[in-house]
């Protein structure tokens, strides 16, 4: 039977880590969120948003899901909340909302409807009407947040970055 090295005999299990990331973008003062028409958040109003893919950075996930999902695209301007949930599996979830900037033109505005029956922009009275079956409170405080001007919003400080670090599309500081 091989033995076991020292780190080996000391090395914790891996935890089961998922990230996720969306986009709250903002355009005239009303905030994109998108229904979806399956999982848990089958029928409710939310970011549009996913997984990262291996190798993918969070802030290129939001936009690249925006696009996916709404038919639009945006400019990341900088993190503006993170969620955390230990799920009831056990599994570890990391999501980044990230204020977005809209760089297309709103006619462009198209569901994904294989994943979507709706997309549209919200007015914050729009929001407010809302129901708990339509949302979740957390979508609502992100996308109230990324409507109001004063709220803080950490930029990418990626030339920040050191020497270790070779490509500036694997690096990100959100300060």
């Amino acid at each position: 039977m091989e033995s076991l090295s020292p780190i080996e005999q000391t090395a914790r299990p891996r935890r089961p880590i998922s990230i996720g990331a969306g986009a709250i973008v903002v355009h005239e003062g009303s905030v994109l969120l998108v229904r979806t028409i399956y999982g848990a958040t089958k029928g409710r109003y939310l970011l549009p948003a996913g997984r990262v893919n291996q190798g993918e950075m969070p802030d290129t996930a939001a936009a690249r899901e925006t696009f996916e999902e709404t038919n639009l695209h945006v400019e990341i301007e900088g993190l503006q909340g993170v969620r955390l949930w230990v799920m009831d599996d056990g599994e570890q979830n990391y999501f980044f909302m990230f204020r977005a900037r809209l760089l297309s033109p709103v006619r462009d505005l198209r569901p994904n409807l294989a994943e979507l029956d709706d997309a549209r922009f919200f007015t914050p009275s729009e929001l407010d009407a809302l129901s708990s079956d339509e949302s979740w409170a957390g979508a609502i405080a992100i996308a109230r947040k990324g409507i109001d001007p004063s709220a803080t919003l950490w930029p990418n400080y990626a030339t920040l970055r050191d020497s270790s670090v070779s490509e500036d599309d694997r690096w990100r500081i959100w300060l």
